[in-house]
């Protein structure tokens, strides 16, 4: 079998060799991107149906944990079936070449110690996840470093601001609901809890769960890269003469649900000068042009009292963000466009239309492109 050093290697798309030579009934072959002779090896892939994964009988294609010091690294290939059925506890193997697998049956990965349906992200029936489910990244599943994962696992779907499942009940036990963004959806499963609490640093990489259930990474001020957590709320539309009240997310005597900046997660009012936060839709975290279900639902906890925006377009921010509470729904505060825009959706303070354009949609993606990565969660391995 041929070896090469541990820092080459990749994922070349679905492919990884798993025909050639046997290892202990383990057959791949390591190898960096465009080092895979498709005419002579077998293709494999973990989305195909059981028993047409390209491994031989009694095999399945599965992703293997190669090494976890000082770096994750893994890659796909052919390892002996498994036996233990969708949603049954399973066990990860040792981190090794010949060992850093699941017992989980082919199509299942075993995420924090139960078996979860294998999935992708191309939009094919193979790829796709059960009703009530959402296909999810992970960090060093199915991917090395930052590389675009092949494949992920499908989670059940939520609601982060009631916290639970996709047609009711509860995340299972040390769960939260935790918000995904990609390059093109916005989702929300159910996923291992964080422990970071809103307005507290994040130590080492941030992850969409590495916060308390209700709370999302944020860029701590515009001067560093440093990220915190920050809950979310439930917004509603707020101008200087609509739901002013509401400026911190909706009002709620509800003990449960992640409704308010102020009253869930005891941020400082949104008067306050130095350390001020408002309730901002999460759109304004979207980097793609068209809404997600979560687009106009869901707020975010946004310190706008450290924030300055860009009001004369030189790529510069120069003024201090302002409160939802002194805008209108007309085009008052520089820049001024042409044709015209609404300042409380251009500074996220009012619902989004079905796509945004122009001045408004070039702001919202220069924001959401300033925010910490979210597209992939933390603890599978747990």
């Amino acid at each position: 079998m041929k070896k090469l050093a541990l820092g080459t290697l990749m994922i070349a798309g679905l492919l990884a060799a798993c025909g050639g030579g046997d290892d202990g009934g383990i057959t791949i072959i390591d190898a960096p991107v465009g080092d895979i002779d498709t005419g002579t090896t077998q293709a494999c892939n973990p989305l195909s149906p059981p028993g047409q994964q390209g491994c031989l009988t009694g095999q399945k294609c599965t992703w293997i944990q190669v090494q976890d010091t000082p770096e994750d690294l893994g890659k796909l290939g052919c390892v002996p079936d498994g036996t233990v059925a969708l949603g049954g506890v399973c066990t990860q193997g040792a981190v090794g070449e010949t060992t850093g697998f699941d017992d989980c049956a082919a199509g299942l990965i075993c995420i924090a110690g139960s078996c979860s349906d294998i999935c992708g992200f191309d939009g094919s029936a193979n790829a796709a996840c059960a009703a009530g489910f959402n296909c999810t990244r992970y960090s060093s599943l199915f991917a090395n470093g930052d590389d675009d994962p092949v494949a992920g696992a499908c989670n059940p779907g939520c609601d982060p601001l009631t916290q639970q499942k996709t047609g009711g009940g509860n995340c299972p036990a040390n769960n939260g609901c935790y918000m995904l963004v990609s390059s093109t959806d916005s989702i929300a499963v159910c996923a291992g809890a964080g422990s970071v609490m809103h307005n507290v640093d994040i130590t080492g990489p941030a992850f969409a769960n590495s916060c308390v259930p209700g709370a999302q990474p944020r860029r701590k001020d515009p001067a560093t890269m440093t990220t915190q957590c920050g809950g979310l709320c439930k917004m509603v539309d707020v101008t200087s003469t609509m739901n002013m009240t509401s400026e911190g997310g909706q009002a709620t005597a509800s003990t449960t649900d992640k409704d308010n900046c102020q009253a869930t997660w005891g941020a400082a009012p949104a008067a306050d000068p130095a350390a001020g936060e408002g309730c901002r839709y999460w759109w304004s975290r979207e980097p793609f042009d068209n809404i997600s279900q979560f687009s106009n639902t869901v707020g975010w906890c946004f310190k706008h009292a450290v924030y300055l925006f860009d009001s004369n377009m030189d790529m510069t921010p120069d003024l201090p963000f302002p409160r939802c509470t002194t805008l209108t729904t007309g085009d008052v505060v520089p820049p001024i466009a042409n044709p015209a825009h609404n300042d409380a959706i251009y500074f996220w303070c009012m619902a989004t239309p079905t796509m945004l354009t122009n001045a408004v949609n070039n702001a919202k993606k220069w924001h959401a492109s300033m925010e910490p990565k979210m597209d992939r969660l933390t603890g599978w391995r747990n």
